[in-house]
């Protein structure tokens, strides 16, 4: 009898011991679980439990991570033209003040080669909720030039002066400056294995400078311009921007698999910018003529405004990633078509037309009594290959 009561004894010890440790073993499991559940899981402002997104930013020990991207872009800017040819004005003769009709010729403009620019970023992983900060700024130059020349009967006509001068060369050069600087608030997050998105919300700042020189050697052709002909007249116009407004986009990745994906950019803002314009206009120097200003200067005229100003902008093409030095850094490449737009941003304030009334004789046989300007009000845009390497650490 009291060996079975030893042996129902060390029986129940046993059974308790069993209990104890599954009850240990159950609480660190629930432990566990909970862990798990809280980094799935998120709470909104009102207190509610949900599921929550994954962040998609790459897993490395620090919270940095900087850009630089090369950008081999081409810029398309409207309000180029500065002449257009007439292939016969018809023959020579005193009374030559207009053209034979109909007119044939063409527009000419100038056009922009393709050129390299620069951008460079620097981001922070905020610990709030995995969000990230992220500033990056963007140069980019481009400059040509555009000349044109026709022999009697045919000749060309100046554009954007203060009256069509006939002419036998035209010679015209432009430069675009652009600057831009972004700063970046977003969240990385996965909504599936594969696909990854990045909402973001931004204050965007860009400075655009535009300069347009023109030199139109004036033709002897008809005989009423003989008086002027093979010297040079100048058109100068200058309009700098700058704007800041909001600025919001989505980013997403489409994972393919050995580090690679697919990914599309796009964003969007409206900038309230202030924009400076200066036309300028130099005739040259004959039989006495002299208008007692710089470099026989007729026209300076300044405008300044502000206008709203909205962008678009758009960023597709192949990625690759990977984390190096024993998951401490991730290197990412990508490379891809890059488009970036600006609504109305050439300004140039330009002679349209003027009204003459009776003057006093000799070459000058009207006087201006008005001139119109009007504003180009075209668009600007780049686009291109970018290429942007990214490290993590």
């Amino acid at each position: 009898m009291k060996r079975h009561l030893t042996k129902l004894s060390s029986a129940i010890a046993f059974s308790t011991v069993l209990s104890s440790l599954a009850y240990a073993g159950l609480d660190d499991r629930l432990d566990i679980l909970e862990k798990e559940m809280q980094e799935v899981s998120a709470r909104n402002p009102q207190g509610t439990l949900g599921a929550g997104f994954v962040t998609a930013n790459p897993d490395v020990p620090g919270n940095w991570f900087v850009t630089f991207d090369l950008t081999y872009w081409h810029a398309k800017l409207g309000g180029t033209e500065y002449a257009y040819s007439i292939q016969s004005w018809g023959a020579p003769g005193l009374n030559q003040n207009t053209p034979t009709f109909p007119i044939d010729g063409d527009v000419k403009e100038v056009d922009f080669d393709w050129d390299m620019g620069v951008k460079v970023g620097l981001g922070y992983k905020l610990p709030h909720d995995c969000w990230d900060l992220y500033a990056h700024y963007t140069w980019y130059q481009t400059e040509d030039s555009d000349s044109s020349f026709k022999a009697a009967p045919s000749l060309l006509l100046s554009l954007g002066t203060f009256i069509s001068l006939p002419a036998s060369h035209a010679k015209s050069h432009m430069n675009v400056d652009y600057n831009n600087v972004e700063l970046e608030l977003g969240r990385s997050y996965a909504i599936s294995s594969k696909v990854s998105l990045r909402p973001h919300f931004d204050i965007k700042s860009a400075w655009i400078d535009l300069t347009q020189n023109t030199t139109y050697t004036l033709s002897g052709y008809p005989t009423n311009f003989s008086i002027v002909g093979g010297l040079d007249f100048k058109a100068k116009n200058r309009m700098t921007f700058w704007g800041i407004g909001p600025r919001a986009g989505l980013d997403s990745k489409w994972a393919l698999g050995y580090g690679f994906h697919i990914f599309g950019d796009v964003a969007a803002s409206i900038l309230y910018g202030s924009f400076k314009s200066l036309h300028r206009e130099f005739l040259p120097y004959f039989q006495g003529i002299n208008f007692l200003t710089d470099n026989q200067r007729i026209y300076k005229l300044t405008d300044k405004f502000h206008r709203y100003v909205p962008f678009a902008q758009m960023f597709l093409g192949l990625g690759w990633d990977r984390r190096i030095n024993n998951n401490k850094f991730n290197v990412g490449l990508k490379l891809g078509y890059e488009v970036q737009y600006y609504w109305r941003i050439n300004q140039f304030n330009l002679p349209e037309e003027f009204n003459l009334g009776a003057g006093g004789g000799g070459f000058f046989q009207n006087i201006i009594l008005n001139q119109r300007f009007e504003k180009q009000s075209e668009d600007l845009m780049f686009y291109g290959i970018t290429g942007e390497a990214r490290l993590d650490f």
